[in-house]
């Protein structure tokens, strides 16, 4: 199964990719529509953090049912110029083959193998996998850390579950990452609306949380007014693939990037 298209945030459009848990149920914040507070400019004197060469991330799997014997640990590295990903010490009685994905869900959730996941396709059964590629250095921006869960399910997919899931999840295991912040000082303030940023700001505890926009937003002016970049924007909301559309809602935080702040299509 070749990569599905990640995520990119262009100028002019929001691209969001189908592709890191359900977020926790919590009240909804309280939304303020014109918070004036002074923001820090962006600069480029806040240079990004490249993540260090050297093993960044691993999951051991484990069967997410008793009906398969299924083991081993993903490891992802930083080398060179990307990112690999390894399958080491891999057992599985599942006949036929398996597919390997990364989901920025957690393993919690329904379905969790239909919805959007970067895919290295169809693998050996009981062969250790190396070198599967997870993209350069610009994958993700530098940053792959919101994918939560390693999910293997069969290459050919049986009929669908009692949940309705076209594939099953037959092993899982939550990533352990030791990524540094990548993004150090990274902090969207709301300084108010403006032309072509007048929507809303959920907040908690004064800090913003996130931005629904309205007609005749753009992405520049929504970063403008949060008092970061474009290319920051897009590190914060890795998930969206396509052109901003009145009502969607930006992710703000960077510990809520990814699926944390995106719930998954059918939650």
């Amino acid at each position: 199964m070749p990569r599905l298209t990640t995520s990119v945030l262009g100028s002019t459009a929001l691209v969001l990719g189908l592709v890191a848990c359900s977020p926790p149920t919590t009240e909804t914040p309280p939304v303020e529509t014109a918070i004036q507070t002074d923001a820090p400019a962006p600069t480029d004197d806040m240079a990004d953090v490249v993540i260090p060469d050297g093993v960044i991330g691993t999951a051991k799997l484990t069967p997410a049912s008793g009906d398969d014997t299924i083991s081993g640990t993903v490891v992802i590295t930083a080398g060179g110029g990307g990112f690999d990903v390894a399958l080491k010490d891999f057992r599985s009685d599942v006949p036929g083959g398996v597919q390997l994905f990364l989901s920025p869900w957690s393993e919690t959730t329904t379905c969790l193998a239909d919805m959007y996941s970067y895919s290295f396709g169809n693998l050996s059964t009981d062969a250790d996998q190396l070198g599967l590629s997870l993209g350069d250095r610009d994958f993700s921006r530098g940053d792959p850390s919101y994918y939560l869960t390693a999910v293997i399910t069969a290459s050919t997919p049986g009929t669908t579950d009692p949940d309705g899931c076209a594939l099953t999840p037959r092993a899982l295991g939550t990533i352990t990452w030791n990524v540094p912040d990548t993004r150090p000082g990274l902090l969207a303030v709301d300084t108010g609306i403006r032309v072509g940023a007048s929507g809303t700001t959920a907040t908690a505890d004064a800090a913003a949380l996130s931005y629904r926009a309205v007609a005749g937003d753009t992405l520049n002016d929504i970063a403008d007014r949060f008092g970061i970049t474009l290319d920051d924007l897009g590190f914060l909301n890795p998930l969206t693939s396509r052109q901003l559309q009145p009502g969607d809602d930006l992710n703000l935080q960077v510990a809520l990037r990814g699926g944390a702040s995106v719930p998954p299509p059918w939650a």
